[in-house]
């Protein structure tokens, strides 16, 4: 497939997202879970959350793209989830997100509950590289954001179970790209993948569409 292909399927992802915003726009997140968010956000001194701007832009591609089963590799305290899990209550799909603390599995868990998204949403507690065979099925959404010198190894698991024009999202690919260029070269060089790099927040997001 040429390159000027790949990017206008790239560009046709972006521009049903964008299509989307007004609508999203017109259905403002619960207060009660504007406030949640907040919260999080407030006592996250890990800083591990993705920011508000990524969050609502995960959201709208969600949407926008009518994605059903989901995956977050890196669940931290729910913070992203619920973002993820907002625009999937609209597709009527599923995520499951995987966290490897203990601490912090519980409280996405108790997150995702207090959002009232617990049938849209389910947290695994574990190792991710474990956990993830365990979970029946293909993808059509996948939010990647755990250890970043792992993010090849977390590719090459989940990326041959993404369907054809599935989502393989990645966080942190611009303020610690030197600890995964392995994995952006790999997103970046494959004929079979279609990769723009965004950033909704200052972190910068890495967004790929398998072609094929």
């Amino acid at each position: 497939m040429s390159r000027l292909v790949r990017r206008i399927t790239l560009s046709a992802v972006f521009a049903l997202a964008a299509a989307t915003t007004v609508a999203l726009a017109q259905s403002p997140v619960p207060p009660s879970i504007a406030l949640l968010l907040a919260s999080i956000k407030k006592a996250d001194a890990g800083q591990l959350s993705v920011s508000e701007e990524d969050g609502r832009f995960m959201r709208v591609l969600v949407s926008s793209h009518g994605s059903k089963r989901a995956l977050e590799i890196g669940g931290a305290n729910g913070y992203s989830a619920i973002w993820i899990g907002l625009g999937l209550r609209e597709t009527g799909g599923h995520l499951t997100t995987i966290e490897f603390d203990d601490s912090r599995a519980k409280s996405a868990a108790d997150n995702i509950r207090r959002a009232g998204l617990t049938d849209v949403v389910t947290v695994v507690h574990g190792d991710a590289f474990k956990e993830i065979p365990k979970v029946a099925g293909t993808f059509d959404f996948v939010f990647l954001d755990a250890w970043k010198p792992d993010y090849k190894r977390f590719f090459d698991l989940v990326f041959p179970r993404v369907v054809p024009h599935g989502l393989f999202l990645a966080h942190n690919v611009v303020n610690k790209e030197t600890e995964m260029r392995d994995f952006l070269s790999a997103i970046q060089d494959s004929p079979a993948i279609a990769t723009s790099i965004v950033r909704p927040g200052s972190e910068g997001m890495s967004v790929s569409v398998k072609l094929r």
